[in-house]
């Protein structure tokens, strides 16, 4: 298996995590406040890095390299976490859904832009033709609801997903010079003490009692395949393959969230989620269509 094969398979093993997360972060909502679970996520992860980065020898990085990761940790960890869960409780998981769409896009500009980075026109054509895969499973859905209150979380969860293509934009040179352990430790690291200011006081009231059972297992999910598990292949994955190539993933996770639904019975796939699947499939084949030398 080449670098680029072990990459994309680290992504989709990754999308399968975040596919997932969408059930089972919702066992938590009634225990922990998005502030709360930020906190948790931040601080369990760092020590899951911290645990590995300490294993061995690992190169020294100058100031210069310290302060873009200090800024990675500020969009990709810091913004990113902190106006995800708190949109969450403004909008609804369909609209979340429906502008996490246009992250890929974003990343695309960005990496135009700042990376001045190559893609053929058959890699352009496949982040496009996904877009339109996934928005068609999204915008078919019986919950789907623009509701006046709903502005605010929209924005804080647009504020997400461009902070979030920041980072991926962010991080691509970092790795071109340090390994995805050092990487990760520094930003969750920088992570850890952007958060813990914001969320102090939400970890004060927590109802210790309540994280038992199911809840325990669910933050299990979340810090240790998540946001551990997780963002490890996804940033392995960005030392290897272009950073809009890394974001375009995220157009499988509503479909492996339809999949997840429908074997719990909770939904049924039809011609339409078929026809969508059929999209975004086409534009995996296409992103993954090796370049003409």
């Amino acid at each position: 298996m080449s670098e680029k094969q072990k990459a994309h398979t680290a992504l989709f093993i990754a999308t399968l995590l975040f596919g997932g997360n969408y059930w089972v972060s919702k066992i938590l909502v009634d225990t922990l406040s998005p502030n709360q679970l930020v906190f948790f996520r931040t601080i369990g992860a760092s020590i899951l890095f911290a645990g590995v980065y300490f294993i061995g020898q690992r190169p020294k990085l100058n100031k210069g390299e310290l302060l873009r990761l200090f800024f990675a940790a500020f969009f990709g960890i810091a913004i990113n976490q902190l106006l995800f869960f708190n949109g969450l409780r403004f909008t609804s998981p369909v609209n979340t859904a429906i502008i996490h769409v246009s992250n890929p896009i974003i990343v695309l500009v960005l990496s135009l832009l700042f990376l001045h980075t190559k893609l053929s026109k058959w890699k352009i054509a496949g982040i496009f033709i996904g877009a339109i895969g996934a928005s068609i499973l999204i915008l078919y859905q019986k919950d789907l609801v623009f509701k006046p209150e709903s502005i605010k979380g929209n924005l804080m969860i647009l504020g997400n997903t461009t902070a979030y293509a920041v980072f991926l934009v962010i991080m691509k040179p970092i790795l071109k010079k340090y390994d995805t352990i050092t990487s990760m430790f520094w930003v969750y690291l920088f992570g850890v003490v952007l958060i813990i200011p914001y969320t102090y006081h939400d970890v004060l009231s927590i109802n210790w009692q309540m994280l038992w059972g199911w809840s325990a297992l669910s933050l299990f999910y979340i810090i240790v395949l998540v946001t551990f598990g997780a963002y490890f292949l996804i940033i392995y994955a960005l030392g290897r393959l272009s950073a809009p190539v890394v974001s375009f993933y995220i157009y499988l996770q509503p479909l492996i969230a339809a999949i997840i639904a429908t074997i719990i019975g909770v939904e049924s796939l039809n011609w339409i989620n078929g026809f969508a699947a059929a999209l975004i499939f086409s534009g995996v084949y296409l992103v993954n269509r090796p370049s003409k030398t």
